[in-house]
């Protein structure tokens, strides 16, 4: 085990400087923080401040002595990580992708404050987000959150989907979009996080006597569950599952398809006011609904007949910009009050056509 702790730091030997990244711009490095200070931040890992628990990680909330700074420290274990993503010995696949993060930086991207390593236990830092995610937003709402209301929901798909364009153009790949892993900062101004942990290919063959699980998540697409696969088209499916979540207010799970349960609305005749989220109460522009729910159907086609992400930013600016205000007089693009037969048979054609697809568990055997 002491070789392998040596070997983790010689690896993150690059952090508290400075350097240039791939572009040539300064970039700084992300700090290597004592246990102490991390212990000390979150009052030893406080059960009061646990702000999220997953599979594989628990995230808290924590304040740095070092300048007073509120933070989300995210603790993973060593073990149970292998056994999920095989990284085995080679710590070398992982810690690129964290050193990669280092050198992200955009307004819709969390930013990465540090690391540490403690015993079998790696700690990662980053910028916390009061506002907490956009899952807490979905389905029940707790007592202290209000809905969002149509043109902060807008505000957020855009923000999200200018953040995973530039991971796009950085020829990273997300690989693991869902409403918990886009977070709110002041404003509602939505940040992307947790892409470091996917391998671009589960492993068929494991060295180990193994039988690895692995679940995939609701909003994998359908090439990534059955081949393990994660590209830039696969990120946009997962994009446009949140768009729908956003849009009926309902989460995305294994036991309620969500895609199913929209495409049966809208194509069985049904208005498509009828998937708007209840609790907009019917205050939202129904042409920015009816573009939302189509650019939506785009992105949850087959592979090949999806939009790239640069496409879905462009849309969404566009509804972002245009704020709703439920006191003025709504026009459609065709100088009309209401969207017309023409554009309603355009929709259900769109929707008979999306990729109906619910996760299932997929094991791999050695």
């Amino acid at each position: 085990m002491a070789s392998k702790k040596s070997g983790l730091a010689r690896f993150f030997g690059f952090a508290g400087s400075s350097s240039s990244d791939a572009e040539g711009h300064s970039t700084t490095k992300i700090t290597k923080f004592k246990f102490q200070e991390l212990a000390a931040a979150t009052r030893n890992f406080a059960p009061e401040l646990l702000l999220g628990e997953g599979p594989y990680s628990g995230t808290y909330k924590g304040c740095l002595k070092r300048g007073g700074q509120v933070v989300a420290v995210k603790q993973f274990n060593e073990e149970r990580m292998n056994d999920i993503f095989g990284y085995g010995y080679d710590y070398q696949p992982m810690f690129s992708a964290v050193y990669m993060h280092s050198l992200l930086h955009h307004p819709n991207i969390v930013d990465m404050i540090g690391y540490c390593i403690h015993g079998n236990q790696i700690y990662f830092v980053y910028d916390f987000m009061p506002l907490g995610s956009l899952k807490d937003y979905l389905d029940v709402l707790p007592p202290n959150k209000k809905p969002l209301d149509w043109n902060t929901r807008m505000k957020i798909a855009a923000g999200a989907a200018k953040g995973l364009n530039y991971l796009h153009d950085k020829s990273n790949p997300h690989g693991n979009i869902r409403p918990s892993n886009i977070l709110l900062s002041e404003g509602y101004e939505p940040k992307l996080t947790d892409f470091l942990m996917f391998k671009e290919r589960v492993p068929e063959v494991d060295e180990s006597n193994y039988c690895r699980t692995f679940r995939p998540c609701t909003h994998h697409a359908p090439e990534f569950i059955t081949g393990f696969k994660r590209t830039g088209r696969s990120d946009v499916y997962s994009f446009g599952l949140v768009l729908l979540e956003l849009i009926t207010g309902r989460m995305a799970k294994i036991n309620l398809c969500l895609v199913k349960w929209a495409q049966r609305k809208l194509v069985g005749g049904e208005e498509f006011t009828t998937v708007a989220d209840p609790l907009l109460k019917g205050q939202y522009p129904e042409q920015g609904l009816y573009q939302a729910l189509s650019l939506t159907a785009e992105c949850l086609q087959f592979s090949d007949r999806r939009p790239l992400i640069g496409y879905v930013v462009n849309v969404l600016s566009n509804l972002a910009s245009e704020i709703y205000d439920p006191n003025a007089i709504q026009i459609n693009l065709a100088g009309s009050l209401a969207i017309g037969n023409i554009q309603k048979e355009k929709l259900i054609k769109q929707w008979r056509h999306v990729t109906v697809f619910c996760s299932v568990e997929v094991k791999t055997q050695t």
